[in-house]
């Protein structure tokens, strides 16, 4: 994987601050970036040879790493092995119409499958609005239905959070996104 600049360039000035030289980090990179005071990082010099000798200074944050708190509907749905094509179809509606963030299912017997379907915010497409607990048994309500109306007998429902981690976020889509994503979403850099 390379390496991808973005499009706005700063100018800058170096300063003295007692024996050390700093440099200051523009507000816009600091909230595209999501940096803290105190935030780690590694500084590496880096330089290139052609007709010109040229030279940069690489500052690396590390791994930005997402920690989502979300509401997960579980469900233990009994399946005849011959209607498993079925139950998919079913499935597929049910992700295109509820639009969880991720949907899992595991075959845990021969007859018995179970579904996972995650309502969280942060998505592989970007960001969606949180969903309180309210809406998600409103939703697991529907799921149900859905399944038990198309003839398959569902075993277990539950709805309990759980905490997913994220590491291809983009830390800009974080700090454009609604205040409210900030009570389900923690983060950090990682080196």
């Amino acid at each position: 994987m390379s390496w991808v600049e973005d499009k706005v360039v700063f100018r800058g000035a170096i300063r003295r601050s007692g024996n050390s030289l700093v440099i200051t980090i523009p507000a816009e990179l600091s909230q595209r970036f999501l940096l803290r005071e105190g935030q780690e990082l590694l500084i590496y010099g880096i330089s290139r040879k052609g007709p010109d000798f040229e030279g940069a200074l690489q500052i690396y944050l590390g791994y930005f790493i997402v920690h989502e708190k979300l509401p997960v509907v579980k469900l233990k749905v009994k399946v005849d092995p011959m209607k498993r094509g079925e139950l998919y179809q079913v499935l597929s509606e049910v992700e295109r119409s509820y639009m969880p963030s991720m949907a899992n299912h595991k075959q845990v017997e021969k007859d018995l499958i179970e579904l996972e379907f995650m309502f969280g915010a942060i998505t592989d497409g970007g960001i969606r609005r949180v969903r309180n607990i309210e809406e998600v048994k409103e939703l697991a309500s529907a799921i149900e239905f859905k399944l038990s109306s198309s003839g398959f007998q569902v075993l277990e429902k539950s709805i309990e959070e759980k905490i997913v981690e994220w590491r291809n976020v983009d830390p800009a889509s974080i700090s454009k996104a609604p205040h409210k994503l900030l009570e389900v979403v923690r983060w950090r850099w990682e080196i």
